[in-house]
């Protein structure tokens, strides 16, 4: 595994034309962010943060999807408690 990630890496630093160590710094930052996001959300779902900071932290945007995804699951649960 560790192999295709070395590579992988070697592979888009090359298509870049940018040093490995930079792809490695870029790949920590989004994942961070998407680790971020996901906990702002998941505390926002949970009620130990408000909407509106949420929206503050991550976005209009992703709350809404966050709030649509939820209303999905919790309609898909209802539908199926029902059949």
């Amino acid at each position: 595994m560790a192999t295709d990630l070395t590579e992988r890496v070697q592979e888009i630093a090359e298509a870049r034309g940018i040093p490995e160590s930079e792809i490695l710094e870029r790949a920590l930052e989004r994942g961070v962010e998407d680790l971020w996001i996901d906990l702002v959300l998941s505390r926002y779902m949970n009620d130990e943060i408000d909407r509106e900071t949420a929206i503050e932290l991550v976005g209009r945007d992703r709350v809404k999807r966050a709030e649509r995804e939820l209303q999905a699951v919790e309609d898909d649960v209802r539908w199926g408690m029902s059949a």
